[in-house]
């Protein structure tokens, strides 16, 4: 049997897998959900049709993601996480052998999917201080079908200005597909441009601010007509009733989730404070820790994985990157538990 290149030379994603007391690696809230909250999903739980196909649209989460947000319902897709949102539009809002532009460093399934829709796939270069080159961007996007990255981005925890996002718009004619999974976190969101430009797309998750890492729910916001392809391009009940209702319940929940935003942006002040610190004290180990947009932060550093490894043994679990080491904001206990290994394996025998 014959299989295809695209689907042979894929590498997995590779997530970290195992037992550790501290998990900091995946970007997650470290908030769980009040208890009075889950009694209220789970009496909704019972309410549930188990036998009938849940909404093809999600409506009512749909309509509280735009409520939260401040968009309308109808500019909003519901996926089964992001990541099948990307899916989606690499593979049918571009043609085989279409020319897709993204950056590096950058989240790794913009090329996974790019891969298995057989895009031409140009890596743009990032800056010496991890910030996007706009200007070669906007040059290689020139001839591009659509550009695709996340802003702020991870891994960096860095990210653009509306102004800049702006400049990208008016001076590209393909498709422009910003990935704002970490915006909650920062002020510089273009999610209510959707109508101002025929080729914006706006991706959102979920999995981060929100605290649902567990419930696969991630939004588009793009044009009504942008909207109505993508409605059309997707699977008919691709998100299921308990995923929808879930979202559809914390996404009503304000004044929660303003808290934990504003509570998850002061740990990761913190967090960054407190490894600078550590930067200062051994220069010749600790590069460079970035300045974060997210809820995590971005270490530069050519010890990294020797570093992530004394971490892994220890219980506590980071992003390890050739460059670098990618924290997530835990805990008060969780960051002074990763602050005093760390310190243990920085400093001299």
């Amino acid at each position: 049997m014959n299989l295809p290149e695209k689907l042979t030379a894929l590498k997995p994603y590779d997530p970290i897998t195992g037992s550790y007391s501290v998990r900091l690696d995946a970007n997650e809230s470290y908030f769980d959900l009040p208890n009075v909250l889950k009694s209220k999903i789970a009496d909704k739980l019972e309410q549930i049709d188990f036998n009938r196909y849940p909404a093809p649209l999600a409506d009512g989460a749909v309509n509280a993601f735009a409520g939260y947000y401040g968009v309308s319902p109808d500019c909003v897709t519901a996926g089964n996480g992001s990541d099948e949102l990307i899916g989606i539009i690499e593979n049918c809002f571009l043609k085989k052998g279409g020319k897709l532009v993204t950056v590096s460093h950058d989240f790794s399934m913009y090329g996974f999917y790019a891969a298995l829709s057989e895009l031409e796939t140009v890596v743009v270069p990032k800056k010496d201080n991890l910030q996007i080159d706009l200007d070669a961007l906007i040059a290689a996007c020139q001839d591009a079908d659509a550009v695709i990255f996340s802003n702020p981005c991870n891994p960096t925890s860095l990210g653009i200005t509306r102004s800049d996002v702006k400049r990208l718009l008016e001076n590209v004619n393909c498709l422009v597909i910003l990935d704002e999974a970490y915006m909650d976190f920062w002020d510089e969101s273009v999610i209510s441009w959707v109508n101002d430009y025929e080729n914006l797309i706006v991706l959102r998750t979920c999995s981060k601010a929100v605290g649902l890492a567990a419930v696969r729910m991630g939004f588009a916001v793009a044009n009504p007509k942008l909207t109505a392809l993508m409605r059309a391009a997707k699977s008919p009940y691709n998100c299921d009733s308990i995923s929808q209702m879930i979202a559809e319940t914390v996404l009503s929940e304000r004044s929660l989730l303003e808290y934990c935003r504003d509570e998850m942006i002061v740990q990761t002040q913190r967090l960054y404070t407190a490894v600078s610190d550590l930067a200062r004290r051994f220069p010749a180990l600790l590069d460079t820790v970035y300045a974060p947009r997210t809820n995590f932060i971005f270490v530069k550093t050519a010890y990294a994985k020797e570093i992530y490894e004394s971490l892994a043994k220890q219980g506590i679990a980071v992003r390890c990157f050739p460059n670098g080491l990618r924290i997530c904001a835990g805990t008060r206990r969780e960051q002074t538990l990763l602050l005093t290994a760390l310190e243990n394996i920085l400093k001299p025998e």
